[in-house]
C-alpha cells in the first residue's frame, strides 16, 4: 500500500467536492427541440464522482449501446462498483443510461476490475492531483 501513502487527502476531498454529482438509475436526455430530460431515482444517498470507467461491450449501429463497469468514489470515501448501460441515437440526439450497482466492497471491486489497491489508490492520486492542474480564478476589478 505504498502508493495510499503518497495521498493528498485534502487534494482529493477538494477533487470530490468539484467533480461530483448526483447519480441517477435511469436517464433520458434528447436533444430534440421539444425534447425534454428525464432522470430517474438517485443510485446513491449522496453525490459521487467517477473516477475510472472500462468499456465492457460496445456495439455500433444506428443505435450505439457501450455496457460499462464504472468505479464510483462517494462523498463519504466509500467506493460503489456500477455496472452501465448507454444508448445512443443518431450521434447523441436521443441517449439513455441505466445503472446498477454491483458492489460496495473493496475487495470484490478490486477482483472484478481486476485492480490492486496500489493501482486503485494511484487513480486517486492521479484524480486528486487533476484538481490542482485547474488553478485559481482570476479576478480583475
Amino acid at each position: 500500500m505504498e502508493a495510499m501513502q503518497q495521498l493528498d487527502f485534502e487534494g482529493l476531498l477538494q477533487a470530490l467536492r468539484f467533480h461530483s454529482e448526483t447519480v441517477y438509475v435511469y436517464t433520458a436526455e434528447g436533444d430534440f427541440d421539444n425534447g425534454c430530460n428525464y432522470y430517474g431515482l438517485e443510485l446513491f444517498p449522496r453525490r459521487a464522482t467517477m473516477i475510472y470507467s472500462l468499456c465492457a461491450l460496445e456495439e455500433i449501429g444506428v443505435v450505439q449501446m457501450d455496457r460499462f463497469l464504472e468505479l464510483w468514489l462517494l462523498e463519504d470515501f466509500s467506493f460503489a462498483l456500477v455496472a452501465s448501460t448507454e444508448t445512443e441515437y443518431e450521434g447523441g440526439e436521443y441517449r439513455t443510461a441505466y445503472r446498477v450497482i454491483r458492489s460496495t466492497d473493496l475487495d470484490e471491486i478490486a477482483q472484478e476490475m481486476e485492480f490492486d489497491l496500489d493501482r486503485i489508490a494511484a487513480k486517486l492520486i492521479e484524480f486528486a492531483e487533476s484538481y490542482g492542474e485547474v488553478g485559481m480564478p482570476t479576478y480583475e476589478l
